[in-house]
């Protein structure tokens, strides 16, 4: 089977699977030329960039505090998930990373969000040159992709923001320091408002759903003859955690740091007393090839959840409160108006 290498939209298995796969972190170009380019471009380092008028202000990041300025002009996203964090916040970034090979896995928004702009590397593979070409006056990421010694390189050519969760399933504290980062607070917390709201209401108008079936989430396992059960430390596994939901009483008890788990097709059997499954959709709300080869086992079949049609994917990647809200959006629509 030919390894996928690309984001795709089962999000927590697919994105650790990715990570373990692409080991190589770092930058594309030379140092020597990059520098040439910094000169020439009169880029400042972190120390000395502000916005506009030059004002700066300090913000706490996962690599100490930064100086950062008070309205950045020119925002460039290191990192997979960042310029969803700033479009969720009205920030619009001048460069983000090369998404055109896997674009149709984003919605019709993102899409245009970050078309036509500058790209400065794909997945994990900063391009250094083209972040210097880019001239930002910020530099926004999260420390899953940009480590140490890559956030002192970028600190070289302007401030830079990178952030980073107690764990897979704390986006929460990413998005909010993207946010703060460019001084986007107030749509941050109107959003936060709203999803929490969304939350609190969902438990308790559907409070009998979500505590007298049996849940599960699976995705795919990442390879051939594979499924992923998706956990609490995962990014959708949490969330509905939140919602006090009853998980299947056979699924293994563990906590995983990636967020999921990985089994094989015949290990099925510990969802049979599953009575909703919820699944990762892709964003035009197709099923992936990889959720297709896990309904053609005949143990699928078999599952309580599936064989009562109560099998629903949510096709919303969570990154920031808005998706959060379309997620739970989802969630609602497909599958709690249907078990109501």
């Amino acid at each position: 089977m030919t390894p996928l290498l690309l984001p795709t939209l089962d999000t927590d298995a697919e994105f650790a699977r990715i990570t373990a796969a692409l080991t190589r972190r770092g930058f594309l170009s030379g140092s020597a030329a990059a520098l040439s380019m910094l000169a020439l471009a009169g880029c400042s380092s972190g120390e000395d960039s502000g916005g506009p008028d030059g004002e700066t202000r300090t913000v706490q990041t996962h690599y100490g505090p930064v100086g950062v300025p008070v309205d950045p002009q020119r925002i460039v996203a290191v990192s997979y998930n960042t310029p969803w964090q700033l479009q969720a916040v009205g920030a619009q970034p001048v460069a983000t990373l090369d998404y055109s090979a896997y674009i149709d896995q984003f919605t019709p928004a993102q899409q245009t969000f970050v078309n036509g702009l500058s790209t400065v590397g794909v997945f994990l593979q900063v391009n250094r040159e083209a972040v210097v070409a880019a001239a930002p006056d910020l530099i926004v990421g999260d420390a899953y992709e940009i480590d140490e010694d890559m956030f002192r390189e970028l600190s070289k050519i302007a401030p830079t923001a990178v952030y980073s969760g107690t764990n897979r399933s704390d986006w929460r504290t990413v998005a909010e320091g993207v946010a703060d980062a460019v001084n986007k607070g107030s749509p941050l917390t109107s959003n936060r408002e709203k999803y929490q709201a969304m939350q609190e209401r969902l438990r308790t108008d559907y409070a009998d759903q979500l505590r007298d079936n049996r849940w599960a989430q699976v995705a795919i396992g990442g390879s051939e003859g594979l499924f992923s059960i998706l956990y609490p430390t995962g990014v959708t596994g949490a969330m509905l955690t939140d919602l006090d939901v009853t998980r299947g009483e056979f699924i293994p008890d563990l906590r995983p740091s990636t967020g999921f788990e990985a089994f094989p097709l015949e290990q099925l059997e510990m969802l049979r007393d599953v009575t909703v499954v919820v699944y990762p959709k892709q964003p035009d709300g197709t099923d992936s090839a990889g959720m297709k080869s896990i309904f053609a086992s005949p143990l699928w079949s078999r599952i309580p959840a599936v064989a009562s049609g109560q099998s629903f994917g949510i096709s919303t990647q969570v990154t920031d409160y808005g998706t959060a809200i379309n997620w739970l959006s989802e969630l609602e629509s497909g599958a709690l108006e249907a078990l109501s």
